[in-house]
């Protein structure tokens, strides 16, 4: 039996009913009678009489349910995305609610945890974990963030499933509902083994820079190093006195001379331009600098880039003429050997320090001048 309305209403009042069904255009009103009217402009009647309510028209249930499939998978695919995005993070992301308990995690994650995403889930660290010391700065951190929401930056060492040992760099920070309330955490991890490792390589290579300078300005014999535009790199007290009285002067003002132009002070600079050119690995010659004979042997340091020179004064009083030569090369050969070690040491290394010789070298002439 089909139902009747008693009042009749305006044109207007049925459109704004119908509204309410999201009827907007005449073409809408399908008129189906799952309703129990005859038409839907009967049903916005009944509706304005409080006889029925939106929630019984049959096409507007149909619709909130298409409406609700869309959400349902406009929300799974986004939950899926999100997933995908963490899992593409190399770094091992882990977020947990306030109590401590795992909400998810990435792929990275369970890799450095041992254990699947959905066996993390809803369990505390604790649950999971034999790293004692890991779990106890996570439940510190946790505490300090609910009392003072933000960010907090650690480094510490944790274990693969394997034992072995790896160093990181905890961020750990805190999120909030839609209120802005802190509703939980947010872990990053961040492997820092190898930039540990390189850390104190770099200050053992540093350390040995600052000795090896150290003993290169002690040696008795001249010692000089330079660039490929002959620009000097360092240099000590014994190179500058064979170089004469005012470049003595000049390297008390500018210790090393760093930065002097070769070409100026020393006659014979075209030996080093040569050697570089060449690419050999040394040269010795006797020459006269200074009214003083003076053997000179130079040596690649870096190929085409970097050349170093020791000099000894062949005119020392204490030097027999007959022994001059036997002196020299023995006292050539130990420095020589001395420096190419420390050269070796010092040098071309480019996976840690690249040129540490050249670059410690200026680190020092900027500590020096501060």
């Amino acid at each position: 039996m089909e139902k009747k309305t008693k009042k009749k209403y305006s044109e207007t009042e049925i459109k704004q009913a119908l509204t309410f069904i999201e009827i907007f255009e005449t073409k809408d009103e399908i008129d189906c009678k799952g309703c129990g009217y005859d038409t839907c402009r009967d049903f916005a009647a009944a509706m304005l009489e409080g006889k029925e309510t939106p929630s019984k028209c049959v096409e507007l249930s149909k619709k909130v349910i298409e409406k609700l499939k869309r959400k349902e998978k406009e929300l799974r695919e986004s939950l899926f995305l999100n997933q995908e995005i963490l899992d593409a993070v190399p770094a091992p992301i882990i977020y947990e609610d306030k109590e401590g308990h795992a909400i998810g995690c990435n792929k990275a994650y369970e890799e450095i945890a041992g254990i699947k995403r959905f066996d993390i889930k809803d369990k505390k660290l604790t649950e999971y974990s034999d790293n004692k010391a890991y779990n106890e700065l996570n439940d510190r951190l946790n505490a300090s963030l609910l009392k003072n929401p933000g960010k907090q930056v650690v480094e510490t060492v944790v274990k693969y499933p394997g034992g072995d040992d790896i160093t990181i760099e905890l961020h750990k920070a805190v999120f909030a509902d839609r209120a802005g309330r802190p509703a939980g955490f947010v872990s990053i991890l961040f492997d820092i083994t190898e930039r540990v490792m390189q850390s104190r390589e770099t200050a053992i290579a540093k350390d040995t820079a600052e000795l090896s300078v150290s003993l290169l300005k002690k040696m008795p014999s001249g010692f000089v190093i330079v660039d490929d535009s002959l620009k000097i790199i360092e240099s000590n007290s014994a190179f500058a006195r064979l170089m004469g009285d005012d470049i003595l002067a000049i390297s008390e003002i500018n210790p090393g001379l760093k930065g002097a132009d070769l070409k100026s002070v020393f006659s014979d600079h075209q030996l080093f331009t040569a050697l570089m050119q060449s690419g050999e690995d040394s040269y010795t010659k006797d020459i006269v600098h200074n009214g003083k004979k003076i053997k000179i042997t130079i040596f690649t340091i870096e190929k085409n880039k970097t050349a170093g020179a020791i000099l000894l004064d062949l005119s020392m009083p204490e030097v027999k003429n007959e022994e001059v030569r036997k002196r020299a090369e023995e006292v050539i050969r130990e420095n020589l050997d001395t420096v190419q070690k420390i050269a070796y040491l010092l040098g071309e290394n480019a996976s840690k320090t690249e040129n540490v010789l050249s670059s410690v070298i200026r680190l020092l002439s900027d500590n020096d001048k501060k």
